[in-house]
């Protein structure tokens, strides 16, 4: 038979292309993704699901450029549009697992057409195993590719040849790095790595070439000390504390921060499994009691980065608190729902950090990939709000939604009419309000009478009728209150 016969064999078919891509996914070993040339997550199959720790769910809700560690997202996206133009691409890659370990990957990206709109097939192999054997015993095999530390698989060779009795006393440290989560849903996996790469250069630094330095998984790290006593393991500690303080990165919005526990095995008759799990214990005992701080001063650089590198002023934050807190006192909101609402609406654009300066200073029209950039910076103020203290985090709900519009075609879940919870609605009339007011970087201010016309004109479809109601009773005008007087905002103020 000959291609031609193929062909129409193929034509003859009774699958439709869908069903046979759905077997594909269904039936192939690797790790398989449809998504859009932006890298959002449309379909994934079991494979990548069960290999990489994720939920299915997780994974629909996420980024192609998050779950990969390269190639660099700018090529990534670039590679899917060059696509359309007849133009494959494959390349070796790194896939991030959810435990923060990575998977060593051949990638292969196929362009698809789905209805109107352009996606891609993303294939990756795992050739971790591959490169190993044909590495042999070297240790480049067991390096963690983004910090070049020795990783937990050569871990667990080393510690055989080290637990015996003249190693001893052998200490371990545990070092977990802060705010790591946080970083990540703020700025991005390129944010996060710079910090796990610049921990990785602090801990280096201190560490003595007897010393044994291996990234542990995710945001964790471990020394193991061969001769070294539990009182010189607490001294080198204190050195690595000091190192962080006063570490400054260039251009990073999130300063490095570390905690540490450590312990030792003296005796052989000690299980050094025990060891580790006291220094495990030692390590979280800290964290817990440096978590607030720790999660304060992340939230301040966050903020402060969104005041610097964006539209986002002082100014325009305050007269959405003041338009919030007239709405609030007007709909006869309780003290607790007032001070919520402040905190809300104080943080409400904070996943906006996300967003590249360039596409918030733009000055011309967005372009329809630059819109869906902007529009994830609803869903990255929740996450930043998620695993900020538990007080933010109450309001990360409301960060979520103040996008969401009246007639549910607002995003990120196109929530309607009361669906959409009541401070949301109080903060996308007070932010869209004074966004008209004051214009933007593309678009010129209006007058008042101007945007408060808009505002009628919005009441049942953009805006909640009742609060446009009462918006225009007021004509958008508040009292002059200062930040201070305003519901406090404990502990996030940043001059």
């Amino acid at each position: 038979m000959d291609h031609t016969d193929i062909a129409h064999e193929n034509e003859k078919t009774p699958f439709e292309a869908g069903e046979l891509l759905s077997c594909l996914m269904a039936g192939i070993a690797e790790f398989v993704f449809i998504h859009n040339l932006t890298g959002k997550i449309a379909e994934v199959n079991a494979a990548a699901v069960k290999g990489l720790g994720f939920t299915a769910q997780e994974l629909l809700s996420s980024d192609m450029t998050a779950v990969l560690a390269s190639p660099p997202p700018l090529r990534l996206k670039q590679a899917w549009k060059n696509l359309e133009t007849g133009h494959p691409f494959s390349s070796e890659g790194i896939v991030r697992r959810k435990d923060g370990s990575s998977v060593q990957a051949m990638l292969t990206f196929f362009p698809l057409l789905r209805g109107e709109e352009p996606a891609v097939l993303t294939i990756a192999r795992d050739v971790s195993e591959l490169k190993a054997a044909g590495e042999g015993l070297s240790r480049n095999a067991f390096k963690d590719p983004l910090t070049g530390l020795y990783n937990r698989a050569f871990f667990e060779e080393e510690l055989k040849r080290l637990d015996c009795d003249r190693q001893l006393p052998l200490s371990i440290i545990m070092g977990d790095l802060n705010g790591l989560k946080m970083a990540n849903d703020a700025f991005g996996h390129q944010v996060g790595d710079n910090l796990l790469k610049a921990a990785a250069k602090v801990l280096r630094k201190i560490c003595r070439s007897s010393d044994l330095l291996f990234r542990w998984g995710g945001d964790e790290f471990v020394i193991l000390l061969p001769h070294t006593r539990e009182e010189d393991a607490a001294s080198i500690v204190g050195r690595i504390e000091d190192a962080f303080k006063k570490i400054q990165v260039k251009d990073m919005p999130v300063p490095p921060s570390m905690s540490l526990g450590y312990s030792a095995k003296l005796h052989r008759w000690q299980d050094f499994a025990n060891v580790f799990r006291d220094t495990e214990e030692d390590m979280y005992k800290k964290k817990a009691s440096e978590s607030r701080n720790i999660r304060e001063t992340i939230l301040e650089s966050i903020l402060a980065s969104l005041a610097h590198n964006t539209p986002e002023t002082t100014e325009h934050n305050l007269s959405v608190r003041r338009l919030c807190r007239m709405l609030g006192r007007g709909l006869g909101l309780d003290r607790l729902d007032l001070e919520k609402l402040d905190l809300a609406a104080y943080l409400h654009d904070i996943g906006k950090a996300s967003v590249p300066s360039d596409i918030l200073l733009k000055t011309a029209s967005l372009t329809d990939e630059e819109w869906e950039d902007v529009k994830r910076h609803a869903e990255a103020g929740y996450k930043v709000a998620s695993a900020a203290t538990p007080d933010v985090a109450s309001a990360a709900e409301e960060i979520l939604s103040h996008h969401e519009r009246w007639d549910g075609t607002g995003y990120p879940s196109g929530l309607q009419g009361e669906d959409i919870p009541l401070l949301s609605r109080i903060i996308a009339l007070a932010d869209a309000f004074d966004v008209m007011t004051r214009g933007t970087p593309y678009r010129p201010a209006k007058t008042r009478d101007e945007a408060l016309r808009e505002v009628k004109e919005q009441a049942g479809k953009q805006f909640d009728p009742n609060l446009a109601a009462l918006l225009l009773e007021h004509r958008g005008e508040t009292d002059e209150e200062t930040a201070d007087q305003l519901s406090p905002v404990r502990n996030f103020t940043v001059e």
